[in-house]
């Protein structure tokens, strides 16, 4: 495969550099609001919206480089942004697509490894090795991005949730329960009290789900069916809240398969029947009140109990 420096295909350019604590955050629904896109690897870079100020904006269709902290996260910025420090852009020196501005993004994370927090991108970034244009595979300069399986299926489910948005936007009061009102709640198992596997070595080896902030980093490990009580094994969709943790507390989510939550879960069945939407509606409800509590203070009991959340039995989610 042919290589060539960054430099013989971009122009490497460093962004406005502008501090995010001198700036207004705004929501993104705002009329001048603009990214603001820092040395984050989630979220596309962007870490916030910002009302707009005099300053240019990097230019869009550019391919922002984080110079130091999540080191060589690279994406593409559709729109004009602002940046911090250390926060590199590229700018094509020849006409490229979407889709090859995203196969560079790739290519140009994949040089992570080569540095750390102690040894940042700064004027090595212009001589790091990419494949040159013509190598580029047919399939990705033909594809398109616009008419993707994944394109329509996230408007979909985007049309979706916009849709429960306006409705649960126009609940009053009289709509709300308590969460003891609507689930029935179960506390999980004491890890002391079971033999926790690392892998999934045989077909009767299920999760043991822990408190996480996100739903793929829960499994702690695997525990024999055979060996929990029964009323302690839940199946796929169901829905449960972390009730410990600082950094953990009150993220929910709806299972996606069989599993056994630890003492610092609590299960919620619901009353009446709910939809895999409503379900998931309602973890995003009750993850909405983590602001409520904190290490010190943590959603169990009585706290959680009395979490008020809107009665969705009346929406028609499987319609929308």
């Amino acid at each position: 495969m042919k290589l060539v420096r960054v430099e013989e295909l971009f122009e490497v350019k460093y962004g406005v550099n502008l501090d995010l604590n001198k700036l207004e955050e705004v929501s993104i629904n705002s009329p001048n609001a603009i990214p603001y896109v820092g040395r984050s690897g989630k979220h596309n870079g962007v870490t916030a919206f910002v009302e707009k100020i005099s300053v240019t904006p990097n230019p869009p269709m550019t391919i922002s480089v984080a110079g130091g902290g999540s080191v060589m996260s690279s994406f593409l910025q559709e729109f004009p942004y602002y940046s911090g420090r250390d926060l590199f852009y590229l700018k094509p020196k020849v006409n490229m697509s979407k889709p090859v501005l995203l196969y560079y993004c790739t290519a140009l994370s994949m040089n992570k490894f080569k540095f750390s927090y102690g040894r940042q991108v700064n004027r090595t970034l212009a001589q790091l090795l990419i494949p040159d244009i013509t190598e580029i595979p047919t399939s990705i300069l033909d594809y398109s991005i616009d008419d993707s399986i994944g394109i329509r299926q996230f408007e979909f489910l985007n049309n979706k949730v916009s849709s429960v948005g306006k409705v649960l936007g126009n609940q009053d009061d009289s709509n709300f329960k308590m969460l003891q009102d609507i689930f029935h709640m179960y506390n999980g198992v004491a890890s002391s009290n079971l033999a926790i596997q690392p892998e999934k070595a045989n077909e009767y080896l299920i999760p043991f789900v822990r408190p996480s902030k996100w739903q793929s980093t829960s499994y702690t490990g695997y525990v024999d069916i055979r060996t929990v009580p029964q009323n302690k094994v839940f199946p796929a969709g169901t829905l449960y809240v972390s009730t410990n943790g600082a950094g953990s507390h009150t993220y929910s989510y709806v299972s996606i398969e069989s599993f056994v939550p630890n003492s610092d879960v609590t299960v919620l069945i619901p009353k009446q029947e709910l939809s895999l939407e409503q379900k998931l509606a309602y973890a995003t409800l009750i993850t909405a009140n983590r602001f409520k509590f904190s290490y010190g203070r943590k959603p169990k009991g009585d706290k959680l109990k009395t979490i008020l959340l809107p009665v969705l039995k009346s929406l028609s989610l499987n319609s929308l």
